[in-house]
């Protein structure tokens, strides 16, 4: 065999391997934490990874300890590692948003729900907006999340 013909077989199995890997899903890292509203727990509302650059979006939603898991493919999967703007938007009264497929999915479906009565300190809207949220996290986290949002 020559050195040619050895170079060509190294580039082939080299490609081969790297389109390999570049077909398989994502791996995810379990992201889990709390969200507070000056300082008390936020139930009900809807948490969003959305990548900064490429990535996949994750979404969950806290329950009434203001505690989510999040999710990307499935259910409580967890995050594919990378930088992310979060958003959190406020509770609506919709289901539990980690059923939905994409963050736009769930943003979808919490803009359709008739708005619940505030009972506590008005939300904050920056929070709820991409391109206005001062959140940012990135993935993989080694400890539980806390996200403390102030109301003014």
């Amino acid at each position: 065999m020559s050195l040619v013909d050895a170079v060509m077989i190294r580039t082939c199995c080299l490609i081969l391997t790297l389109a390999l890997v570049g077909c398989g899903k994502s791996r995810t890292t379990p992201v889990e934490g709390i969200v507070l509203l000056d300082g008390k727990p936020l139930a009900g509302a809807s948490v969003m990874f959305v990548p900064q650059g490429t990535g996949r979006d994750a979404t969950g939603q806290t329950d009434a300890s203001g505690q989510f898991v999040m999710s990307t493919f499935q259910p409580r999967d967890g995050v594919v590692p990378g930088s992310y703007k979060v958003v959190i938007a406020p509770p609506t009264g919709v289901a539990d948003t980690s059923q939905y497929g994409s963050a736009e999915d769930a943003m979808a479906a919490t803009t359709k729900a008739p708005a619940k009565k505030a009972t506590g300190p008005a939300f904050p809207q920056k929070y709820s907006r991409p391109d206005q949220t001062p959140l940012i996290q990135e993935v993989p986290v080694k400890e539980k999340l806390r996200f403390e949002l102030k109301s003014s």
